[in-house]
């Protein structure tokens, strides 16, 4: 297995001046926790960086890395990037994440599929993923209907070897401009996805200085 650490985006709506995964919460940058998480856990790790790269450099601990050069048309074709020569199951997660690390642990342990946090309300902004029938067959932006079970995706996907050649036709039907969630919603909605729910256990996204806060303040001390 591989993990695969999306941290190509910009972030201009944290406000932040670098790549979000080298944000500090409690001293340490996103970057690092991931990376102590996967070290725990046996995981290599390859990270797709886009946006001001050299400042990630020094951060990856030796972890490999491939650079998506148009990063600004979309998280798309950062994972399209990444995915580039893997041939193993891997483990897809944003960086702008910071979470219990047993929520990692469990999508991992899946064949394939999403942690999955139930929310009543969501959004413009939140990723939520729809469950029917026991299977994640959507995950899109706002308010999902008729679905057995709705809630907010974490941000990390476990996918199965022998699923990788589905997932690459599902790239290159989407939108090259679009986030890379487009592109699992097409293999969801085909082949269907493993969850595991993780409301009570601590995490949160990272997109905007309110979430910084309760990063800090509601989140850092659970773990």
């Amino acid at each position: 297995m591989k993990a695969l650490i999306l941290a190509a985006g910009v972030g201009n709506r944290l406000g932040f001046d670098g790549p979000k995964a080298l944000l500090r919460i409690g001293g340490r940058t996103l970057m690092w926790r991931h990376l102590e998480n996967l070290k725990n856990a046996g995981v290599p790790c390859r990270i797709v960086t886009g946006f001001m790269a050299e400042a990630l450099e020094p951060h990856r601990y030796g972890a490999e890395t491939v650079h998506n050069p148009e990063f600004r048309r979309g998280s798309l074709l950062s994972l399209k990037c990444g995915l580039d020569g893997i041939d193993e199951d891997v483990v897809i997660m944003d960086a702008d994440v910071l979470y219990d690390p047993s929520i990692l642990t469990d999508v991992m342990a899946l064949r394939r599929g999403f942690a999955i946090d139930p929310r009543t309300d969501p959004g413009d902004e939140e990723m939520m993923i729809g469950v029917d029938n026991g299977e994640v067959r959507a995950i899109r932006r706002g308010q999902l209907d008729g679905f057995d079970l709705v809630g907010e995706g974490v941000g990390f996907f476990k996918l199965d070897r022998e699923m990788l050649g589905e997932l690459r036709h599902a790239i290159d039907d989407s939108d090259p401009e679009g986030d890379y969630e487009a592109a699992l919603d097409k293999f969801v909605g085909r082949f269907g996805a493993e969850y595991v729910e993780v409301a009570g256990r601590p995490w949160t996204e990272i997109d905007f200085p309110e979430d910084v806060e309760r990063a800090m303040n509601e989140i850092l001390p659970r773990l």
